[in-house]
């Protein structure tokens, strides 16, 4: 069988950002721009939010086998 070699990929677990008030300014103003830009999202946001806060509460009350361990597995395996 013959072997494939890894290819290298950007992991953005590594890339530090920095967090803070200026963040937080951008990711609302973003959001601003684009609910006033396309109207549809006016609709769809509501829903959007609603349906976050559900799937954050179901993965932060599941119970994990072992804490801490990965629970998305790559498609690949390394071997």
């Amino acid at each position: 069988m013959e072997q494939v070699p890894l290819r290298p990929q950007i992991n953005l677990s590594k890339i530090p950002v920095g967090g803070g008030i200026a963040g937080a300014i951008f990711a609302l103003g973003s959001m601003l721009i684009f609910l006033l830009g396309i109207p549809v999202l006016r609709l769809v946001f509501p829903a959007a939010v609603v349906l976050g806060l559900a799937v954050a509460l179901i993965l932060h009350f599941a119970k994990h086998e072992t804490p801490g361990a990965a629970w998305i597995l790559p498609r690949n395996p390394p071997r």
